[in-house]
């Protein structure tokens, strides 16, 4: 399992140095030790998206850290050990069977050998996905409930892709490019906004009806000029004239697949033409960076399932007529 490893910011036996790097990377307001622990050790990653960021963290003995009050919501991941976080006086169990939603400033409680993956989210952020998918703007504010169990499909979802995005972030040296980023940051609001029970949940899934063929059309004659662009369900919404989620119940209807999933058959036939007339040192990684594909892993099964080969098998073959 990834633990962000190439963005590291403490590993330690001190909690001194512990707390300082609370303080100044994650902006807590205190940490210590908590209950009978003694001995301490302790590892933390963060990586920023843009609007969300991600961390990680391991601690040998219990913790408590209490953070600032500000404009994100969070949502962890256990993947070992258990602890509880405290919101607005009331207790919550962190283990590997929920999703923990809590404010910025709720306390956590780590117990001994806890490790977790924490999604800081920008609640400004998904009040705006919000209003794409809804197709007008909420006019109450959002509101999670505090736990989500991964027995539930779409919570299951959520964890995966925040334990997928933290493996697609370590699995190459290669810095990931911004607009990539940006859409793993969105990526990750939606699952946010399906995966854990809102107070606009019942309207996220209420049958929408659908737009008109045309609007798909639309979409699709879109796509295919700007797929090298970031595409937004924002600019979805407005090319289609729709809401986010009309177009997307469209596409299911006429074509049986989402727009990400058409856009992402057109970003594989725009890498295969790339492959095939690379340049001497052009890397597989590369070319799907440029296409957009943030995971080389994904994007290689991907292109294997479309095309029947792997990509270094199709750079191969260009090379080899090359010369």
């Amino acid at each position: 399992m990834s633990h962000l490893n190439a963005f590291t910011v403490a590993s330690t036996s001190h909690i001194d140095e512990m707390r300082a790097i609370l303080f100044d990377v994650y902006d807590a307001r205190l940490f210590d030790l908590h209950g009978d622990g003694t001995r301490f050790a302790a590892q933390a990653a963060y990586f920023r998206f843009g609007s969300s960021n991600l961390s990680y963290c391991a601690h040998e003995s219990p913790v408590r850290i209490e953070f600032r009050e500000d404009d994100y919501v969070r949502f962890q991941v256990c993947t070992a050990g258990g602890g509880r976080t405290v919101v607005n006086g009331v207790p919550v169990t962190v283990d590997q069977s929920s999703v923990v939603c809590s404010p910025s400033n709720a306390a956590m409680e780590f117990g001994q050998a806890l490790e977790q993956f924490a999604l800081r989210v920008s609640r400004s952020e998904l009040e705006r996905d919000l209003t794409s998918l809804l197709g007008a703007r909420p006019k109450e504010a959002l509101s999670f409930a505090t736990t989500a169990d991964c027995a539930a499909g779409q919570t299951r979802r959520l964890r995966e892709t925040i334990l997928q995005s933290a493996h697609s972030i370590d699995v190459s040296d290669e810095p990931i490019p911004a607009p990539l980023l940006r859409e793993m940051d969105r990526t990750i609001r939606i699952a946010a906004l399906y995966g854990v029970r809102n107070n606009f949940t019942d309207r996220l899934f209420a049958p929408e009806p659908a737009a008109a063929p045309w609007q798909v059309k639309r979409v699709e004659e879109w796509i295919d000029a700007h797929w090298a662009d970031e595409i937004t369900i924002d600019a979805l919404a407005e090319v289609s004239g729709s809401s986010a989620r009309s177009i997307f119940a469209a596409f299911d209807k006429a074509r049986g697949y989402t727009p990400m999933a058409y856009l992402k058959r057109v970003r594989l036939h725009a890498a295969r033409g790339m492959l095939l007339v690379a340049r001497p040192g052009a890397s597989v990684t590369a070319i799907g960076f440029a296409c957009r594909f943030a995971n080389p892993g994904h994007f290689a099964r991907d292109y294997q399932t479309l095309f029947g080969e792997l990509p270094s098998a199709t750079l191969r073959r260009a090379r080899a007529i090359a010369v």
